[in-house]
């Protein structure tokens, strides 16, 4: 995994070391009225799951793992961005912005630097995302970047989204 640049933002590949930074966006309430889990229960608990994604690869192996940490042009670190990229080369993706940092732009930014960087060097020719139904923000990026709604039951009561 490479560093990436974006208008406004740059993503670093993610490491148990940026643990403390995520913590800190990841405790705030607000961003789980959108997600179907629980914040980390500490910030220890999170640098192990880090940890776990520094190898970059699923368990068993098969697909690429990777997740990229934004910062603002400010170096602040406002949210992640991730793919798995399974053997067919199709990809699902997924991006949390902190919500102190909603309506700016860095999830559009931040994910449309990850989509070619996706195509071009690991091979990914389909994309697909899912997100809560109420979640306006999320549905406005995904169609900003070309996703379209695809049925999909076994997502309900989330949509998808896709882009080949």
């Amino acid at each position: 995994m490479r560093m990436l640049r974006g208008s406004g933002v740059v993503l670093e590949p993610q490491v148990a070391a940026h643990a403390t930074e995520l913590f800190a966006i990841l405790a705030d309430r607000r961003l789980y009225d959108f997600l179907d889990y629980e914040p980390m229960a500490d910030e220890a608990s999170l640098a192990a799951r880090l940890l776990r994604l520094e190898s970059r690869q699923s368990p068993d192996g098969t697909q690429d793992w990777l997740n990229w940490v934004v910062r603002n042009d400010a170096g602040t670190v406002v949210g992640y961005v991730q793919a798995k990229v399974h053997p067919d080369r199709h990809a699902d993706i997924g991006y949390v912005i902190g919500a102190e940092h909603w309506r700016r732009g860095y999830g559009l930014a931040a994910v449309g630097a990850m989509l070619p960087e996706l195509a071009g060097r690991y091979g990914v020719r389909r994309l697909r995302a899912t997100c809560d139904p109420a979640n306006a923000g999320s549905i406005a990026l995904l169609r900003r970047l070309g996703f379209a709604k695809v049925e999909d039951a076994e997502a309900l009561p989330d949509i998808v989204f896709a882009r080949e």
